[in-house]
């Protein structure tokens, strides 16, 4: 197999990657992967690695000595490159699981949070001086946090539903009820502390994306088991009546675009720039113009869904 053919095999489906990551930190990731595949090296350990760089960026911003912006975007850039890597190696080996990709949305969440609480103590400390100051400064990067975590949760979840319906590759997903068994049957055989912080993060995530959904758009699917899997009726009425919506979402609402923002935004050492970009841009694009058209798009592609209405708790 070819680079070129090997890279796209290690993709998701174009329809929902992320531009940014296939033109941005996939290439890079894909040589690593492809370094890494006759190697005892793990995806999960890829994933740990991903973490701890990412940590070590959001340090980096805080310690303040000649160049710690350079390289805590670099850190940031390369904790990037090891997240996509880590799936790509798991598909490359065939070994992608539930597992993996709740280390994976774990590891996203401390190395975000790493780098939002460097950049906190950065502006605090060089340009907050007044108490209403550092107030506000923590009230606009709470709140940038948070929206963001709703724009990659709705991400996630329409990806999700567009895996599920579109490609027999279906185990990319997993909904909150599927979570929920699994976490039971494993509570059963016994979890360490560590387990269970883990999966109670992952739960509580999960719940969370699925009581936000609910508000934003009622007439999508919640529960995946719910719809067909790659039928190609079902796929075809999906991606006729998804496709546009999808296009938005996967441009600049996932998680390889907010890394990409957040790498820009300290390499400038203006993280404010990205606070406006996201507070006021990305929640107008998405309230204003995506959400009538997912809307929309939900309730013409499952009207003729059985069952449907209703059906999320």
């Amino acid at each position: 197999m070819g680079l070129l053919q090997g890279y796209l095999s290690a993709l998701k489906p174009l329809d929902v990657e992320e531009p940014i990551d296939v033109y941005v930190h996939r290439p890079p990731a894909y040589l690593l992967a492809r370094l890494l595949l006759p190697t005892p090296v793990t995806p999960d350990q890829v994933t740990i690695a991903s973490m701890g760089v990412g940590v070590l960026g959001g340090v980096l911003i805080a310690w303040p000595f000649p160049g710690h912006l350079t390289l805590a975007a670099l850190c940031i850039f390369a904790s990037t490159v090891l997240d996509c890597a880590d799936g790509m190696l798991a598909r490359l080996r065939r070994s992608s699981s539930a597992l993996g990709r709740m280390l994976d949305g774990i590891a996203d969440l401390v190395t975000i949070s790493a780098v939002v609480a460097g950049h906190v103590v950065l502006v605090v400390s060089q340009r907050a001086r007044a108490p209403w100051e550092m107030a506000l400064v923590l009230v606009a990067m709470g709140a940038t946090v948070f929206t963001s975590a709703r724009h990659t949760a709705g991400y996630d979840h329409y990806k999700n539903v567009w895996l599920r319906l579109t490609t027999p590759r279906a185990g990319e997903a997993e909904d909150l009820p599927r979570a929920r068994a699994r976490f039971e049957a494993e509570r059963a055989r016994g979890l360490g502390l560590v387990g269970y912080v883990a999966w109670r993060i992952y739960l509580g995530y999960l719940s969370g994306q699925r009581a936000w959904v609910k508000r934003f758009d009622p007439f999508t699917v919640q529960d995946l088991a719910e719809v067909p899997a790659g039928e190609p009726a079902c796929a075809a009425r999906y991606r006729h009546h998804g496709a546009r919506a999808m296009k938005h979402w996967r441009s600049v609402f996932g998680v390889g675009s907010l890394m990409a923002g957040l790498t820009v935004a300290t390499a400038l050492g203006w993280p404010e720039l990205l606070v406006g970009f996201r507070l006021v841009v990305l929640n107008g694009v998405l309230y204003l113009i995506l959400q009538p058209i997912q809307r929309q798009a939900s309730r013409e592609a499952f009207a003729g869904v059985a069952n449907h209405a209703g059906r999320n708790p």
